[in-house]
Order: structure tokens, then sequence, then C-alpha cells
């Protein structure tokens, strides 16, 4: 492989490479900004059971996320939507939050999207009547009112996300924000865009120099080599002797001269 096809393919490939980096590192600085917060944007969410309810969040490993990046957040505000009940939200271990609702009727969550925001819900029917959530002792983290805000680090365990009327009465309405602040989202995304960059730059340059340089003809020598000297005949030397005549020979059948005797 000549020096010329590895400077094109390298550059091929640094290129493909960097475009991929930057555009990855400019995804995560537009989806978490300065922040470092995914947000989902106010949604409004409802249900006429007494909850609605997330799937279990199965989280395991986070302290070794947490040394990497930090702790990671949970962040919920909730409103009343068209109502003056009072919001509760709340998180809490999956069995104790399932023992909670149990005959209780109330809609799961059973996939969340936050960008787009989108609920898929699944019925749960019961006609039990449960105590305020509030007056519960299993929540990690809590809050009710009008401007409910709930912040909480996110440890290891299976956990569910409620919400409901702070009196525990159906017909549950509220304008909900959800965000996930994971620290230094926004600075890697940077570093990912800058090193994009930087390789896109150099797989252009790898790829101008490939493209400029001059192939090689088969058979060709060495760039810069001489050719063989040509060497021609000598010519006769100043001091070499005399010629020989190159005209006709002499007659050899000419008579020999002779002198007459005295």
């Amino acid at each position: 492989m000549t020096k010329r096809v590895v400077l094109i393919v390298l550059g091929a490939v640094l290129g493909a490479l960097g475009a991929l980096t930057a555009i990855g590192g400019g995804v995560v600085m537009a989806l978490f900004g300065s922040s470092d917060t995914l947000s989902s944007g106010v949604q409004q969410v409802s249900t006429p059971t007494r909850a609605l309810v997330s799937p279990v969040a199965a989280i395991q490993n986070t302290t070794g996320v947490q040394t990497v990046f930090g702790n990671v957040r949970l962040h919920i505000t909730a409103t009343p939507a068209g109502t003056s009940q009072r919001i509760f939200i709340g998180v809490g271990p999956a069995a104790a939050v399932d023992r909670y609702l149990s005959g209780v009727s109330h809609d799961e969550a059973t996939d969340v999207s936050l960008t787009p925001f989108h609920l898929t819900l699944a019925h749960h029917p019961g006609a039990a009547r449960p105590a305020p959530p509030g007056s519960q002792s299993f929540w990690v983290a809590e809050a009710s009112g009008t401007h409910a805000t709930l912040s909480w680090t996110v440890t290891d365990g299976s956990y569910r996300v409620v919400a409901m009327n702070a009196n525990g009465a159906t017909a549950v309405s509220l304008n909900t924000q959800l965000g996930l602040t994971i620290p230094h989202m926004f600075a890697i995304g940077t570093g990912l865009l800058i090193g994009g960059i930087v390789l896109l730059l150099l797989g252009a340059l790898l790829l101008v120099l490939g493209i400029r340089a001059q192939p090689r003809r088969p058979g060709a020598g060495p760039p810069h080599e001489m050719p063989d000297q040509v060497t021609s005949a000598p010519y006769p030397s100043p001091q070499a002797g005399p010629v020989p005549h190159q005209g006709t020979p002499a007659d050899d059948t000419a008579a020999p001269s002779s002198t007459a005797d005295p």
C-alpha cells in the first residue's frame, strides 16, 4: 500500500470519527444545557384514579457513577391543573409503594419518555381508600402543596415515583416537570465537540496531503533517482598513429619494378 493510499484512508477514518464525536458532543450540550440537567419541560398529566405511579426503577452501581460525575439528582415539580387540590409527590421503595396501593385504583406508567415527554399508562382497578400519602414513613423523598418541589439524590435500590392528591382523593391532575441532573455533562459535551473538530481538521489535512501526493508509475525508480549515464564509444586519442587509408587497395597483380643490368 502506497503512502498516498495510507494518507487518504487514515484521513477518511479520522474525519468520520471526528464528525461523529463532534455531533455527539453537540447533542449532549443541547440536551443538558449549562445546568447539566436533562428536562422534560412542563407537561400536564392526569388520571381519574387515586394515584399515578412510575414503573419500578432498579438502580445499581451509583457509587461508581458518583465517583466519576458526582451526585446524580432527580427533580420533580408539580402544581394542580384545573383543581384546587394540594398535590403530593414522593419517591419510595417499590415494595413499600406496592403495599400502600394494594387494592387502590391507580394508573401505572409502563413507559416514560422525557424528550419528547410521553406516558404509556396501565390501569389497576381497586375500591380501597388509602391513608393520606404524607402520613406514610417509607418515602425517601417527598413534597406536597400547590407548588410541590422534590429533589432526590439517586441511590441504589428499586423505587417508584408516586403522584397523588394530598388527601388521597380520586382524579389527580397536575402540571409536572421532570429533570435529571448529572454533573459535568455540559463540560463533557464541550470536550467532545472540541475533540471532534480537531479530529475532523486533522482528517481533512491528511486527505488533502494524500490527494495531492503524486502517484508512482509502475516500474519507476525511487524519487530523485538519477538515470544511468550513457556510455559512448571513446574517441581516438590525438597521439594515436596514422589512420590507415580507406581507399582502394593496391593491385596485387602489378609487375614488380626491375633495374636494368649495367
